[in-house]
């Protein structure tokens, strides 16, 4: 793997973009990089994170899991910082955050990152408009389950998540999102989730690729999504 530049990674954030030259290197003294080559809990249900994460490489996993054996899980791929919420929010988190295996993670520790953004408007526009974003997309998840059957709901899911602020896709790159993955958003065992996959990379609406999916157009998904099912 190359080498990380952080000073060019905080100048690609759109929230530390609004701090100065001399801050970002501040912030850049304090990261650190990790590397986890097994998956490793970060931070515990109803705790709070010590560190805003970038991720590299791999993912960072929001976990839910209950005491009756009910799993959920929702992977953050590179490119994200995990997660603002946890630096902003007024309560704990509500779930664990994992790493995978595999993952490279760049944390900066949130008592400096709160001091550096606390003051700073513009930045915190960005942070509001971020978790808004978010916000947006498991709202219209969770109002998704009412209104459509699985392979609609599926593909409503895809729409949300290769929208530009959430990048969990990119329209025309693979994903590295898999069946179970998918899975653990409710729709069933991964069995399951391999024949809703077939079934819409029959129609011309995604490509299977290895280790995981590829949307070649959004806007085809968005023209199914609007098409009357069969009586």
């Amino acid at each position: 793997m190359k080498s990380i530049d952080l000073n060019e990674l905080m100048e690609s954030s759109k929230v530390f973009r609004h701090v100065t030259e001399q801050q970002r290197r501040e912030l850049c003294g304090k990261a650190r990089i990790e590397h986890y080559h097994e998956r490793t809990l970060l931070t515990e249900r109803d705790d709070w994170p010590e560190y805003l994460r970038y991720v590299v490489s791999g993912s960072i996993d929001l976990v839910l899991s209950t005491a009756d054996g009910g799993y959920s899980s929702l992977p953050i791929l590179p490119g994200k910082w995990v997660t603002w919420l946890g630096v902003f929010g007024a309560a704990p988190m509500l779930c664990d955050l994992w790493s995978s295996a595999n993952a490279t993670l760049v944390a900066i520790p949130v008592r400096d990152v709160q001091r550096l953004i606390s003051g700073n408007a513009p930045a915190l526009l960005d942070v509001v408009h971020l978790v808004g974003q978010w916000t947006y997309f498991l709202t219209g998840w969770a109002l998704s389950h009412g209104a459509y059957g699985p392979e609609k709901r599926l593909v409503y899911l895809l729409l949300l998540a290769s929208s530009d602020e959430v990048g969990l896709f990119r329209e025309g790159r693979p994903a590295p999102v898999t069946q179970t993955h998918i899975s653990y958003f409710g729709f069933g065992s991964r069995q399951r989730v391999s024949r809703l996959l077939r079934s819409l990379a029959e129609k011309g609406l995604i490509e299977m690729k290895y280790g995981g999916v590829l949307i070649p157009s959004r806007a085809l998904l968005e023209v199914y999504l609007a098409t009357e099912n069969p009586k």
